[in-house]
């Protein structure tokens, strides 16, 4: 049996097409920012200061995955303090993502709520990030990057990015209420899910402060604006659940795009794969469409959206490029809480968010 190098653990088959290359089809080129590894040491030293990642084995299974690589492939022109700030942004939304997907919160509802409501107070904020207090370390650590970002982004931005990641979380809730009651969720309610579940939007729309960027509230409220990044944002998750399928199904997790469709079709194992292949590459080349549309329908924001399209096409390549070679969906665990998972978030034993 195969066995991954660091762990031992045994290596489930993973999808892909003839000779390890990816089955999924991705025209766009690959790039990575030449402040990749200034990246992750950043990222390790930010997880440790805010004390997010605490324990040996937590700290060891967190440097596997290459979060500010993935940062470097996603925001490829990104400059290096803003690199930074991004593969911070990722540390964090990786961390909550654990919590929810895999450890007790995820499970309690009352407690998944709780943990939301707490994290939304830290945007409502202005104020300096400030001690940590008796604040969670994932709480505390938001307070840092909001405090980071903020400033780059005016009022509209700041009121999309909240309400972004306010439905993410509000999604996450919705996941942990379907695992409590044994639901599988259909395909279209999981597919609008979805890109809230994985934070996309909450990513998208850092693109702007990378880039400086600055597109008016009419142009990213519109039709053809909307219709772009739904598809870009499908072809990213979708991407996420075709290779994350091993781990997911290992934790008995049924949030997964080809786990759903698997059900909802009555198809097998590899039909859903091929599936979910499939309607990614059918996504990609809707957005190629959408893309021009776009560009015909705002000639006055051409530089502007030509910036913003390609942040978007960096996530769809960077975003395949890292999940077909992290480490991250190669782990499993399957007696009680994986062992990477802290009380960062909420206490273990099931109290209140905050002391």
């Amino acid at each position: 049996m195969n066995t991954t190098p660091e762990t031992g653990t045994p290596l489930v088959p993973r999808p892909g097409g003839p000779g390890g290359r990816p089955a999924i089809h991705c025209p766009f080129p690959s790039r990575i920012s030449p402040h990749a590894d200034r990246a992750e040491a950043h990222l390790d030293d930010w997880v440790r200061r805010f004390q997010v990642v605490g324990t040996a084995v937590a700290r060891e299974r967190f440097a596997r995955a290459g979060f500010g690589r993935f940062a470097a492939l996603t925001y490829p022109a990104a400059d290096r303090k803003r690199l930074e700030l991004i593969a911070d942004w990722f540390g964090w939304l990786f961390l909550v993502d654990d919590q929810l997907d895999d450890g007790r919160v995820g499970r309690d509802l009352d407690s998944a709520r709780r943990s939301m409501d707490v994290l939304l107070g830290v945007l409502d904020g202005d104020g300096p990030a400030g001690e940590r207090g008796g604040q969670p370390p994932l709480v505390w650590a938001l307070r840092d990057l909001w405090h980071r970002t903020a400033p780059h982004a005016g009022p509209a931005w700041r009121r999309r990015f909240t309400g972004h990641l306010t439905a993410c979380l509000d999604a996450a809730c919705w996941e942990a209420a379907n695992r409590v009651a044994g639901v599988v969720p259909g395909e279209a309610e999981y597919i609008e899910q979805r890109r809230h579940t994985g934070a996309i939007y909450v990513c998208m729309d850092l693109i702007d402060i990378v880039a400086e960027n600055d597109l008016p509230e009419s142009v990213h409220a519109s039709g053809p604006f909307q219709a772009a990044l739904r598809a870009a944002s499908d072809v990213v998750v979708w991407t996420n659940d075709w290779y994350s399928l091993g781990k997911e199904t290992a934790l008995g997790e049924y949030h997964n795009l080809v786990r759903v469709v698997e059900h909802a079709r009555g198809l097998t194992p590899r039909e859903a794969l091929d599936h979910t292949a499939a309607a990614i590459g059918e996504e990609t080349r809707r957005y190629l469409c959408l893309r021009e549309e776009l560009f015909d329908r705002f000639p006055g924001h051409r530089a502007a959206l030509a910036e913003y399209t390609a942040g978007m096409e960096s996530w769809m390549r960077g975003n395949l490029d890292w999940s077909m070679r992290t480490r991250r969906y190669l782990e499993r665990e399957h007696d009680g809480d994986p062992a990477y998972l802290e009380a960062t978030l909420a206490p273990a034993d099931g109290g209140e968010v905050l002391p």
